[in-house]
């Protein structure tokens, strides 16, 4: 088979794009991918074993392109390496067991043992069929039946004459009946991965590498990791590589909490349906709680395996959970209860269930957490009398009285709670601390007791340096309450003020000095060096928490100054549009450097100069392209027209597989999603994330006109990656992003799952 040598060429050019060359060889998968597996298929025996080792084939050959000197001998190379892979799959293939204490308590999910018999009896004839034959004959008779390859596309893969195909073919269907023969063509193209997209999207996922991941210092989490073994943590994880799992925790048990986007290596095995790795994760320490303000924690992973019927990894999550946090699915009774602040309603569900005194959420929140949250004190005096422990941490790390000093993320004082409730949350840290929940470090430094934090430091002087349960430091503490004593305290013992912590990648200290406008604190921690230019995930920068907090009242010049005096420089979100075209007039390729600035450039409304910076810099296109994809501005077809001459790919996609065309049918942006389809963009490319096309995207946000769009333009009304992932199963279930309690359906759903419906839509 010949491949197209342009497009092969523009896969090796070193110098193209990364969009460019990703483009390029996802077109090389799609032209060799059943050729790769039917290949496989005789070597190994099975069509899962021959997919992996595919998979595994096309992996190498993106990692070693530059190493291929002529494109025209691509083909020789490629097989060479999937003959290789098969040759290392057959060394380690094993015998996969389910433990007997797992499968007890799931559901299978596979076919009956009737039709299981039935699939497996077909199997073992068509590969009698093809194991009758001579090795050469049972190549060209897998190639030709798996997709209807030609006999010169075959000899080109094969290496051999045309000729000698045609013979061996001619030959293997005189030793076969006819009856077999079709039974061949059959099961050979009911396993072939052009069936479908699943085989591509699994690829393109093991591609996309974050590119701030790229790098041997990666911090995302609070502990630096190699970025790329996290990737390939990540990508182990959905492969279901048990194997390449433990080797890389073996290196580093850190990369478990290796975070991009508020996920970890657990939620690629779940995504994946992996029990194995997911126990391999979990029994490592994986806790998806502690997610960057609990975003993809078990919440959303536990009903993640429920939905897609992943039984077995399912009852993986919630064993665990349970025996983590004594989860129980009836706590949300007690739970209800105390949010309702009605006393008589608690002690009637702890009467009728009084184990619940001791469960918890599926956040990890036992009753005293609810009872901090909620600023009841009489709670906490009734749950620690039947067993509760006022010291469990949450999923989180948060003990009670941890919670008590920050509040909580998703249940918050200003909005959730009543207002006549207590507020001021030192009265409930000074509570639980009457009631003997543990006096740590942190919790000294917020209150500010100098005495009792001189005497731990005096102690144990690392703890200055250690972070708590819930990953926060000392440090932080003391400076968000202006305990500057003990912040000098603290500093002299050898704390580092721009230590990672959760939610702060170059600390946090510096940043609650600014939000609580505590001068001489901050002054001390920028002369020991703190960046002052660090922020908080979503939260901004010690300026913009400052002017935030402050600038109403006009209280926030002295620090805004100090700041500045020792760096601090406005971040590039905060600017104003015209500051970023007076950056990119002033000098573009400074301004282009600037990573933040370049989505920014299609919202400040200069076409021309648009025009002229993406001429100038096409290989910034897909930074320059962010901005215009969520543009409702009228030329947005021909900015998507001119970033596509400048090498930008309509079928790009994010590190979870979501297309440009998934985006724009998100926020509704139909002359963004016209002008991606009128370039080539895929109506029906499924992102591997949650499963969905487009249109599910749009039916889930509830954009009808979008929706209608779509279907016009003939998008696949069932397309999914499961029957999860459909449209109309979308338009009818509760939104999933990021719930807090009961996420609720946009108001016109019944409307979109009609329209759904009209077009003949199923569940």
């Amino acid at each position: 088979m010949t491949v197209i040598a342009s497009v092969v060429g523009q896969a090796t050019d070193m110098g193209a794009s990364p969009a460019k060359r990703l483009e390029a060889f996802g077109e090389i998968v799609r032209r060799y991918q059943d050729m790769a597996v039917g290949y496989a298929f005789v070597r190994l025996g099975a069509f899962q074993l021959a997919e992996d080792a595919a998979q595994e084939a096309f992996l190498e050959a993106w990692k070693s392109l530059d190493s291929l000197q002529q494109p025209d001998a691509f083909v020789a190379w490629f097989r060479q390496i999937v003959s290789r892979s098969c040759a290392r799959m057959t060394r380690k293939r094993r015998v996969l067991t389910v433990p007997a204490e797992d499968a007890c308590e799931v559901a299978s999910g596979d076919p009956n043992p009737h039709e299981r018999a039935e699939a497996g009896e077909l199997h073992l004839r068509v590969m009698e069929a093809i194991r009758s034959l001579p090795e050469h004959e049972q190549l060209v008779t897998a190639l030709y039946y798996i997709d209807g390859y030609t006999q010169p596309e075959i000899a080109d893969f094969l290496e051999v004459p045309t000729g000698t195909v045609k013979s061996r073919l001619h030959k293997a269907r005189a030793r076969l009946q006819r009856g077999l023969i079709d039974m061949v063509r059959e099961n050979m193209r009911s396993h072939a991965p052009s069936r479908d997209d699943a085989f591509v999207t699994r690829i393109s996922a093991r591609l996309a590498q974050p590119e701030g991941m790229k790098t041997e210092h990666y911090v995302n989490d609070v502990i630096p990791v190699d970025g790329n073994d996290a990737w390939e943590l990540f990508c182990a994880a959905f492969d279901g590589d048990e194997e390449a799992a433990r080797q890389l925790l073996a290196k580093d048990p850190n990369l478990v909490h290796a975070q991009y986007w508020y996920q970890y290596p657990l939620h690629n095995a779940v995504r994946g349906n992996n029990p194995g790795v997911v126990r391999i994760l979990l029994d490592a320490g994986s806790e998806p709680g502690r997610s960057r303000f609990t975003y993809r924690g078990w919440r959303s992973l536990v009903p993640m395996a429920q939905e897609r019927g992943y039984t077995e990894v399912a009852a993986v999550l919630g064993s665990t959970l349970t025996g983590r946090y004594g989860y129980s699915p009836h706590f949300e009774l007690l739970a209800d209860a105390i949010r309702s602040r009605d006393r008589a309603a608690v002690e009637a569900v702890v009467a009728e269930r009084p184990t619940l005194a001791k469960a918890g959420d599926v956040r990890g929140n036992n009753a005293i957490h609810w009872a901090v949250m909620t600023r009841q004190l009489w709670l906490v005096d009734m749950m620690l009398e039947l067993g509760a422990d006022i010291d469990a941490p949450r999923a989180d790390g948060k003990s009670p009285i941890l919670l008590s000093l920050h509040g909580d993320y998703w249940y918050r004082t200003g909005r959730d709670m009543a207002p006549a409730s207590i507020r001021d949350g030192s009265i409930v840290t000074g509570y639980l601390l009457a009631k003997g929940a543990e006096y740590t470090l942190s919790v000294a430094c917020a209150v500010g007791d100098e005495e009792r934090v001189a005497d731990v430091l005096r102690d144990d002087p690392q703890a200055a340096n250690r972070l708590n349960s819930a990953r926060e430091s000392p440090l932080q503490h003391a400076a968000e309450h202006g305990r500057l004593n003990i912040v000098n305290l603290l500093l002299d013992h050898g704390a580092g003020p721009n230590q990672p912590e959760d939610l702060a990648p170059h600390g946090r200290a510096l940043y609650e000095a600014s939000a609580g406008n505590h001068i001489e604190v901050a002054r001390r921690l920028l002369d020991a060096g703190a960046d002052p230019n660090a922020g908080v995930d979503s939260s901004g920068c010690c300026l913009s928490i400052n002017e935030h907090r402050h600038g109403a009242r006009n209280q926030h010049d002295d620090m805004q100054t100090l700041l500045r005096e020792f760096g601090a420089v406005k971040q590039e979100y905060q600017l104003s549009p015209e500051e970023v075209l007076e950056a990119f007039r002033a000098d573009a390729s400074k301004a282009i450097g600037t990573t933040g600035l370049a989505p920014r450039l299609w919202d400040c409304g200069d076409f021309d100069l648009f025009q002229q910076i993406v001429t100038s810099y096409p290989e910034r296109v897909d930074q320059f392209a962010s901005g215009v994809l969520r543009s409702g501005d009228p030329r947005v077809r021909e900015a998507i027209r001119l970033l596509v001459e400048h090498g930008f790919n309509a079928n790009g996609t994010d590190w979870l597989g979501k297309t440009h065309l998934h985006t724009a049918a998100t926020d509704g942006k139909l002359d963004a999603a016209s002008a991606l389809l009128e370039c080539g963009a895929n109506i029906d490319a499924v992102e591997y994330d949650e499963g969905g096309t487009a249109l599910a995207w749009a039916a889930r946000k509830g954009k009808t006109e979008m929706v209608a769009f779509l279907l016009r333009e003939g998008a696949d009304v069932n397309a999914a990656q499961g029957d999860w992932a459909k449209p109309l199963r979308w338009a009818e279930a509760p939104n999933a992003d990021y719930p807090r309690y009961a996420a609720d359906l946009p108001a016109n759903s019944e409307e979109v799952a009609t329209l759904l419906r009209d077009h003949g839509a199923s569940r």
